[in-house]
């Protein structure tokens, strides 16, 4: 049996009645949130309520529920499916369709799913040996779209970038902007690595604001290792030294290969490497906290 959190009860998921004319269903009109756990526990769990809770502003979804009772239905997911590591997934919707479906406001509270899966570490880490390759997306995002910078449940074009890479034989999408300049992956943020130097496309060029991604500008400083958020051109990526790709659940993803180009020697690089073994270690002294606790 697997437990979801719908709506205020926890039920099977062959159990659980969505209202089919919710409006995440009918119009993708909801956001969500990827959090993943180890031992039990949410990583980061505080930077991502928080992101929920601006996304939930941005698109003005009437939801506020409490940092202390949202971690408290998180954690009843994560018991009640006896998962030890996976990724957790908060789905808040606008709720069911009001009067005019085209731009009524909900006729009720705002619909929120949580539920949780387990994770391949195996499958990644043979992955994050051999790196990742990526195409480029045949379609640019709107970086200047308010949704730009939201984990909105609107998804598609994201999903469609990722669908036509794997289509290809490749592991990822890369995303321009309607500038030509690049944004992230369809499912990552982006870095490169120019001598020495560990660059990201800003939010303002269509970059999400990814937990991981704020989290390694803060350990560059920390590993005395420039960093920086700069608009980045295609060719600058692939001429860069090395580059990387991340999110919560893949970590920092080597990127060896895009379209045709090897990304420097074609192998993962040495500071996509030091990056994720320094994230493991503050990873793992935060499982050893709560060890103790």
């Amino acid at each position: 049996m697997t437990v979801v959190f719908l709506n205020g009860q926890f039920v099977d998921q062959q159990d659980a009645a969505l209202d089919p004319l919710d409006r995440g269903v009918m119009l993708g009109d909801g956001i969500f949130e990827t959090i993943r756990f180890e031992e039990g526990h949410l990583l980061f769990h505080v930077a991502h309520f928080a992101r929920l809770g601006r996304n939930a502003r941005i698109v003005e979804i009437p939801w506020n529920m409490p940092p202390e009772e949202l971690l408290a239905l998180c954690q009843q997911v994560i018991d009640a499916n006896k998962l030890h590591r996976g990724r957790l997934r908060i789905t808040v919707t606008r709720g069911e369709l009001g009067a005019s479906p085209e731009i009524g406001a909900a006729s009720g509270a705002p619909t929120v799913i949580i539920h949780a899966t387990s994770i391949n570490q195996d499958a990644l880490e043979s992955q994050r040996q051999r790196g990742w390759t990526a195409t480029v997306a045949p379609f640019p995002v709107n970086h200047q779209s308010p949704l730009a910078a939201v984990k909105s449940t609107s998804y598609q074009a994201n999903l469609l970038a990722r669908h036509t890479a794997r289509r290809d034989g490749f592991d990822e999408a890369i995303l321009l902007n309607t500038d030509g300049l690049l944004a992230e992956g369809a499912m990552t943020n982006l870095f490169v690595v120019k001598d020495g130097r560990v660059l990201t496309p800003p939010v303002h060029d269509g970059a999400l604001p990814g937990i991981l991604r704020l989290k390694l500008g803060i350990i560059c400083a920390r590993l005395g290792i420039p960093w920086a958020e700069e608009s980045i051109a295609l060719e600058q990526l692939l001429d860069a030294d090395e580059a990387f790709l991340t999110n919560v659940v893949v970590e920092v993803m080597p990127l060896v290969k895009v379209r045709d180009r090897r990304i420097g020697s074609g192998s993962p690089g040495e500071v996509a490497d030091r990056l994720q073994r320094a994230h493991r270690l503050d990873v793992d002294q935060f499982l050893a906290t709560m060890r103790k606790g």
